[in-house]
This record gives C-alpha cells, structure tokens and sequence, in this order.
C-alpha cells in the first residue's frame, strides 16, 4: 500500500466505518467489560460508540481512512482533548454520552464513569497541559489486520506532527495494540488498571 492509498473518511462513509470498527472491538476486554453480554447488543452499542466518535473527530478533518476502507485513523487536534470544563462538556454534548445507559445499561454507567475518569486522570499524569495529537480512534477489518494498514493509516498525522515539534498520545487495551504503536514509535507512558478486577489499559505518548 502506498500513501495514496490514506484518505479523508467521507461523512457518507461513517455507518460502514462503525460497523467495522464494532467487529474489530467485540473482544476487547475493556469493552467486554463495558458493553452487554449478548453479542446483538454488544455490537448496536459499539457501533453507536464509534459511529459517535467518529462523527465527533470528523468536524476536524482529521480521519482517515483507506481508498477500500480497511480501516480508520480518528485525531484531535492539539488543545482539543482536555480536562478543561467547557471542552469536556462539548465532548459529553457531541458524543452523546447522556446515552449511554439506554445504550449499554444502567447496571454499567458506574463502571463507564470509573473509566472515563481513569483516563483523564492518566492523561492530566502524562501530558500536564501540554499540547498534542490525540488518537482518538484506530481501527482495521479484522480480515485486513497484519497487512501495514494500520501504520499508513498513522503517517499523515505523525509526519505532520514531527514538523510541528508535537507529540501523539494514544490509549489502548490491549497487548497487541500496544506493540503495533511501539512499532510506530510510541513509548508506555503508564500501564494501569480502572479497577483491581478489570482489565488493564495503556497510555503511550510518541515524541516529535
């Protein structure tokens, strides 16, 4: 695959994007956790979450996906994923967040609160106030995995991060996940838990 092969996710291509991305997530243990047993339900909630991520990280212009949609790469922006009040309000707001217990159950709107809280504290740990690139999504077709996809998906946002002199944070839950971003030159910054009977999840940060 060469770089031309990256392209800007379309608007239009959103609902199939989510629907693959829902595939990919079905057995991560963080979401195991966070989503219904029955596997229907399991992957209506999690083709909403995504379907709501991505829409959220597309008013940026910075998604990108594949000529033949094997995957999607979702950032922020530098200053646009903070612990800031208003912005974390505006995230709450467009990502719908208010729904998700008709999405995933009263029963684990404790256990999504605990994580979500988990991670800003992590990130806050990490990163201060200092700007950077957010991967707020990375996916590949579980059929297309092993290919290179995922790190071309990666490079338009990483070489223009490098130029800016910023560093890229991401976090991920699972082993795998985390040796493909430390082969694209990210380095653990913390490996922790949301609590002591869950999984474990990773932050990793890549330097300019």
């Amino acid at each position: 695959m060469n770089c031309f092969d990256v392209v800007q996710l379309q608007q239009s291509q959103i609902p199939a994007s989510s629907e693959i991305a829902a595939n990919a997530f079905e057995s991560d243990p963080v979401f195991s956790c966070l989503t219904p047993d029955d596997p229907d339900l399991r992957f209506q909630a999690l083709t909403w979450l995504t379907n709501r991520v991505m829409a959220y990280c597309k008013q940026y212009e910075h998604i990108y996906t594949t000529s033949d949609l094997k995957g999607v790469a979702a950032w922020l922006p530098p200053g646009e994923f903070s612990g800031q009040l208003r912005q974390q309000l505006k995230i709450v707001l467009q990502l719908q967040l208010y729904k998700l217990p008709m999405k995933v159950g009263w029963h684990r709107l404790r256990r999504w609160l605990n994580v979500l809280y988990t991670i800003e504290i992590a990130h806050q740990k990490d990163m201060g106030n200092a700007l950077c690139w957010y991967l707020g999504l990375m996916v590949v077709h579980p059929a297309k995995q092993g290919q290179g996809t995922g790190s071309q998906l990666l490079q338009p946002i990483l070489r223009r991060a490098s130029d800016e002199g910023l560093p890229c944070y991401v976090v991920t839950f699972t082993g795998q996940a985390v040796r493909f971003y430390q082969r694209n030159g990210f380095e653990i910054a913390h490996k922790q838990k949301f609590a002591s009977d869950a999984p474990s999840f990773w932050t990793l940060k890549r330097n300019p």
